[in-house]
């Protein structure tokens, strides 16, 4: 063994292993996903060394020079009395040492954005970058799985965000030697033999400790429910109105997802990236301010750090910009890949012809709408506003293990439509004017997850005094005044120029300047909440555990904690991951397996896997290593004691974390699914009501032999006829005719099948107009 600590004293790493008291444990520990420890108990006065100082840096390796651990002396040395010397009390040091990543767990975790559909190792390097501290490099190659959407807790460590990345995928992550490197787990496989004498039955202590399970209900997060239109009937004078639902919001602390006034320094790189070769940018007393470009689009910019999901109402507001004698470039951009005005969905292209500015709307790369002329000198602000009815657009992943190695469920888009609306508003000498639509329109087919750019400069001259990005839920709301053609309600702050606000108590409020004329018909669109929840079941294991007597069901109800179900979507893919875990008997296997001086052939860590065959036993099984402790012994020949706990994917939850509580609003399925539900009608619009009929356009085509179902109840869809049953069409276009001044329709598409199957959530029409 050799022990070396660098006390940054200037002398360099010493050798400590002579003074390293051998009746006291030396030792190393190991676990999956988490910082490493060493401990061991020294007497410095033996070699007249220093006591080793915090922060010392520990370096740990056998004789053969296997290195076994890396890391920094966490806390001052414990001191205890051993004796007398001639030269005075001798004290013995308890040391406690932790592995490199302590260096990045004294460092505060940033509050960030997510970062969506990425590879794990892309998101991990990220978070190193994030860190900026100096000497730790990195391997990611390997950790290629990608995750949907991962964001890190300012409120934990870095390794502690690290490991649940980590975990998410199915890998295991370490840092040894200054490096940090991230790895599928099993991607090292240490066999273990009765053949050739590298496996000990006695060794090993090995049990199920799990049951299986084979009818999984998994419990997610409260998400958005049914899709509501909802119509009002202005009178000239109220400015409130009740919505019959309470709609769906985003949580508070996810309503401002992105803020920055330019008042540090320099340009924020925590959140921002910056490509400025020819240093054009930066921050002065008006904010962000750019002094040019060299002419290249997408050559000098500064964009989002993290991806933005396109879900719900976003509201994009750059204020304070002032521009320049000379400005060419793109500002307050959504793009597609990487920043060129060429993928720009959604953006201000600002340009200048013969000394004058422009400000004109860039949809899907082209040029939109109608165009503004700032006037010099003054300050404005430029808004963005998007929104969809899809609040999630990408499902999470789910990893697991199968026969044929790691495999998930999840992870696709949720495909949506988009309404934008571009808006310039003069805010000179702090004075708000009416906000101007140089675009309003539709976007199909949104992409799912864009990247913002703040600034795409060719030749930009300008300040920017702020960016405030709101996230309002999956909310829009319009009106037809009587004869007229119907226009976008914005919402937001008076301040803004907006024309309402949408209460979390479920009331419009309507701001006096733009109460709605009597006759005009107001529509709200927005969501439900529900709780995610979803219920699968394994026909095939139920039938070979039934036994006589004995079900063969065997249940398991309860939440999955990460990755998060976002949806009622996420919940079914953790659930189909969980039985394919959960229904195989291996996937229970616990317990741990004691060796000797196992690192000669190879250094077992975490995230390996003991692949055991043993014949006497009739035992053959790879064992997912969990933990190491390696107690080291003062001796020649050199012994090192492994004893490496392990447990499978059911056994100790790995890339799926589970808890058994089960949310007091859930509710719990009574029947497992059998097929999954039909395409919700997110793209469902209401293209008439009037005191006779509501007009529908259900904006997708029936599956053969189904169609559209209307009924006066939500979650009462079935065949046959009932009184809660108005009609079924075949047709994507129908009416619904009126019946009472208020009225509530819930419709869903079916198909062909006995019983026949539904969409997952209603589209819902709620009327509030007089017949």
């Amino acid at each position: 063994m050799k022990l070396t600590i660098d006390n940054l004293d200037g002398k360099g790493a010493v050798d400590y292993s002579a003074t390293v008291v051998a009746a006291k444990p030396f030792r190393v520990e190991r676990k999956l996903n988490e910082p490493s420890l060493c401990g061991f108990t020294l007497l410095p006065a033996v070699g007249n060394l220093p006591v080793p100082a915090r922060n010392g840096r520990v370096v740990l390796s056998d004789n053969n020079g296997v290195l076994l651990f890396t890391g920094y002396v966490a806390v001052e040395p414990g001191m205890e009395l051993t004796g007398e010397s001639s030269t005075g009390q001798v004290y013995q040091a308890v040391v406690s040492a932790v592995s490199d990543e302590v260096l990045l767990d004294q460092l505060s975790v940033p509050q960030t954005r997510p970062s969506y559909a990425q590879s794990a190792g892309q998101m991990l390097q990220t978070m190193l970058t994030r860190a900026g501290l100096a000497g730790i490099t990195s391997t990611l190659t390997l950790a290629a799985q990608i995750v949907s959407q991962f964001q890190p807790d300012a409120g934990y460590s870095w390794s502690k965000n690290a490991g649940a990345l980590a975990s998410m995928v199915r890998n295991t992550y370490r840092t040894l030697n200054g490096a940090v490197s991230m790895e599928p787990v099993g991607t090292t496989v240490h066999v273990l033999s009765e053949t050739d004498g590298t496996f000990s039955l006695k060794a090993l202590q090995a049990t199920m400790i799990k049951a299986l399970a084979n009818d999984i209900t998994v419990c997610g997060e409260e998400e958005p429910g049914a899709y509501v239109t909802e119509f009002f009937a202005g009178d000239g004078t109220t400015v409130l109105f009740d919505l019959t639902e309470k709609p769906w919001f985003p949580s508070a602390s996810k309503e401002k997802p992105l803020v920055d006034l330019f008042q540090e320094p320099a340009v924020d790189q925590q959140i921002w990236q910056l490509a400025d070769a020819a240093a054009n940018i930066s921050i002065t007393s008006a904010g962000l301010t750019c002094a040019g470009g060299d002419g290249i689009d997408g050559d000098t910019l500064v964009a989002s750090a993290t991806a933005l999901e396109l879900g719900g109402s976003l509201v994009l507001e750059m204020g304070g910009v002032l521009f320049g004698s000379v400005t060419v470039g793109v500002l307050n951009g959504l793009y597609l890949g990487t920043i060129k005005t060429s993928n720009c969905v959604a953006g201000f292209q600002i340009s200048q012809s013969g000394g004058v500015t422009t400000i004109s709307p860039l949809i899907n790369g082209v040029i939109a709408g109608s165009s503004f002329t700032p006037v010099s000198g003054h300050l404005y602000t430029l808004r963005l506003r998007i929104a969809s009815n899809e609040m999630q657009r990408l499902l999470q992943s789910y990893y697991y293990l199968s026969g044929s190695g790691v495999e998930s469920f999840g992870g696709q888009s949720v495909s949506a439509t988009a309404n934008v609306m571009l808006e310039v508003q003069d805010m000179t000498g702090g004075v708000a004017s009416a906000p101007i639509a140089i675009y309003s329109g539709v976007i199909t087919n949104a992409p799912a997850v864009c990247t913002y750019g703040l600034i795409d400069s060719s030749n930009l001259q300008c300040s920017i005094g702020s960016i405030t990005m709101e996230q309002q839920g999956p909310v829009w709301v319009t009106s037809t005044p009587p004869g007229g053609s119907q226009i976008i309600r914005r919402m937001g702050t008076i301040a803004q120029g907006a024309d309402c606000q949408l209460e979390r108590t479920g009331r419009i409020r309507f701001y006096p300047a733009s109460t709605p004329a009597s006759g005009e018909l107001i529509s709200v669109s927005y969501r439900i909440g529900h709780r995610a929840v979803a219920r699968l079941a394994s026909a095939a294991s139920i039938s070979v555990e039934a036994k006589g007597l004995v079900p063969g069901t065997a249940f398991w109800i309860g939440s999955v904690t990460n990755p998060a179900p976002r949806s009622s979507a996420d919940c079914e893919n953790a659930a189909s991951a969980l039985l394919a875990l959960a229904t195989s008997r291996a996937a229970a296997w616990s317990g741990t397996y004691t060796g000797w001086n196992i690192e000669q052939q190879g250094d077992v860590w975490p995230g390996d896997v003991l692949s055991v065959v043993s014949a006497s036993s009739g035992m053959t099984a790879d064992l997912v290593v969990r933990n190491v402790q390696i107690d080291m012994s003062l001796t020649v020949p050199e012994i090192t004691k492994y004893t490496i706990g392990f447990a499978n994917d059911w056994a100790d939850a790995l890339a799926i974390k589970t808890s058994t509580t089960v949310p007091a609003d859930a509710w719990l399925p009574q029947q497992p699914e059998t097929t999954l539900p039909l395409t919700n009608l997110n793209a469902y619009s209401v293209t008439s009501v009037s005191g006779s009929a509501i007009q529908i356009g259900a904006g997708i085509t029936p599956p053969a032999g189904g169609g559209f179902e209307v009924r006066r109840r939500d979650w009462a869809f079935r065949s046959g006829t009932d009184s809660d049953l108005v009609l079924r069409s075949s047709v994507n276009s129908f009416t619904i005719p009126r019946e009472a001044a208020s009225e509530r329709y819930y419709i869903r598409m079916y198909d062909g099948s006995t019983p026949p199957n539904y969409s997952r959530f209603s589209s819902a029409v709620f009327v509030n107009v007089p017949l």
